[in-house]
């Protein structure tokens, strides 16, 4: 019967589509607002995420280069 279960619950899904009517990705089937908003929010973050880590491991490089090399940091403009 394990074996089977995911075959019936696709079926069921095919048969009955009122039951999978609600879309994760687009929303389809949820007249609230905030969920678009908190889609497009968590967008937003997770196509950041990724070039901030990347900057930020670049600033780190660069500044354990210049430790290893002896540069002084440039002061500050007053």
């Amino acid at each position: 019967m394990s074996r089977f279960l995911p075959v019936l619950v696709l079926l069921a899904l095919v048969v009955v589509p009122e039951w999978a009517a609600a879309c994760a990705v687009c929303g389809a089937g949820v007249d609230d607002d905030q969920s678009r908003v908190a889609y497009l929010i968590t967008s937003a973050v997770l196509s950041v995420l990724p070039l901030a880590l990347f900057g930020g491991f670049l600033l780190w490089l660069r500044r354990q280069h210049r430790r290893q090399s002896g540069v002084r940091p440039r002061p500050l403009p007053h």
